[in-house]
């Protein structure tokens, strides 16, 4: 179904693997563009992994998916040898601008001329589909793939090109020698940032006059998928939830700590983790450490249905992070009306408000996690004044139609539309 108010756009979405389970807000993001009547073609460096092409969507997704590391080297080097022939003194000049961005550092300057190859197989998969914008998500690898292919697209003269990215967090700031987001943000048509947060980030690294064409387009949920769950009665055994990648900076250890606090004082709390991520062998060990390993159930990465399912099983959502953006799962634990204890960092507060919608917490302390969650189980009403107000909250900002349409007034400036 179309929006006949919004812009017509046909758009290439460029992504690190394609369709993920763990980036669920990506896949939303293009079905609600679909919805609406554009056009996306989707590109991924990688193919996802078997786990997640689950389902007819995720199955068609993947037969339409442009792969590039799966081209091969020969036809990526013959891609970007055929803009070196056709358009030798502007390639050259891409070329050695890509190079210099790299500021000497070899490994950056490799990862420059693959991303170079990558574009080139890109834009040529562009023209055949008659797609004239790119749309980046993660300031890294994928932005540097639509950035160079906006500029090889514009070497042909009367043709126009243009491209965007959208930018979340931790990950886009953790490497800004590679990232180069000052000069992505100059390239640019516009920059959607998923909080104030974000934005100021990007702020801090590019110049002040580009600072007007950065938005701050907040990632959206689908509401109806996430409804509010039935109220349940008090639990004996509460379980407290996570759903977060297994990986270092969200914190899973603090939790884990706080927890075997609260089993001390007598509160029989369990932990469910969904993800999975390269940090839960040590995650494994903690809680073997601290006694917890009965107490701690690990469910893997589930589809968006899956954690819902979870998130009416939970007495507390909790996401105890070192660093973050803005999570969309503190988003669907508000929507089904699970109370959040959370980091307060980052973007977090922007929809965490501490004893409005949440408790925040700082990131790394123990004491003040156990505490919070001792609130939250235990202390009369709050649980559910916390969680009505969370709820309100998401509806109010995060809604994902809403949000999907300021995001398509952005591309009404691009060559995305389609005349």
């Amino acid at each position: 179904m179309s929006d006949p108010s919004a812009p017509r756009v046909r758009i290439a979405y460029v992504m690190t693997h394609h369709p993920r389970v763990a980036t669920t807000f990506i896949n939303d993001e293009i079905a609600e563009v679909t919805r609406r009547g554009g056009e996306v073609v989707p590109i991924a460096m990688n193919r996802p992994a078997p786990d997640d092409v689950r389902g007819a969507w995720a199955e068609d997704e993947a037969r339409r998916t442009l792969y590039l590391k799966a081209a091969g080297p020969l036809t990526l080097l013959l891609a970007l040898a055929r803009v070196l022939r056709e358009h030798p003194l502007p390639a050259a000049r891409l070329v050695l601008s890509a190079l210099g961005s790299a500021r000497l550092d070899l490994g950056i300057a490799v990862r420059r001329l693959v991303h170079l190859a990558y574009a080139a197989r890109a834009v040529e998969h562009c023209r055949d589909l008659d797609v004239r914008h790119l749309h980046a998500h993660f300031g890294q690898a994928p932005a540097t793939i639509a950035w160079f292919a906006a500029e090889i697209g514009n070497m042909s003269e009367g043709d126009r090109w243009t491209w965007s990215f959208t930018i979340h967090g931790f990950q886009d700031f953790v490497n800004e020698a590679d990232a180069r987001l000052d000069l992505k943000a100059a390239s640019a048509s516009f920059v959607a940032c998923v909080s104030d947060f974000t934005r100021s980030q990007l702020c801090r690294v590019a110049e002040p006059r580009l600072w007007d064409r950065f938005h701050v387009v907040r990632c959206g949920i689908d509401l109806d998928a996430f409804a509010p769950r039935d109220p349940a009665p008090p639990s004996q055994a509460p379980r407290v939830l996570v759903v977060a990648r297994l990986s270092a900076e969200k914190g899973h250890v603090v939790l884990l700590h706080a927890v075997a606090r609260l089993r001390e004082k007598g509160l029989d709390v369990g932990v469910d983790l969904v993800g999975g991520g390269p940090y839960e062998a040590e995650i494994r060990a903690e809680e073997a450490r601290l006694g917890l390993s009965d107490a701690v159930a690990h469910h893997g990465e589930l589809l968006p249905s899956a954690v819902r399912e979870r998130l009416v099983a939970a007495d507390v959502f909790c996401l105890p992070s070192f660093s973050e953006g803005l999570p969309i799962s503190i988003m669907e634990a508000m929507a089904c009306g699970v109370p959040v204890v959370a980091s307060g960092i980052s973007g977090i507060p922007e929809l965490a408000v501490h004893d409005e919608t949440a408790l925040t917490v700082p990131p790394g302390n123990v004491d003040a996690l156990t505490t919070a969650l001792e609130r939250m189980l235990t202390e009369d009403g709050l649980a559910a004044t916390l969680s009505a107000a969370g709820r309100v909250a998401v509806q109010e900002r995060h809604d994902l139609r809403r949000n999907v349409g300021e995001l398509l007034d952005l591309f009404a400036g691009t060559a995305a539309v389609v005349r």
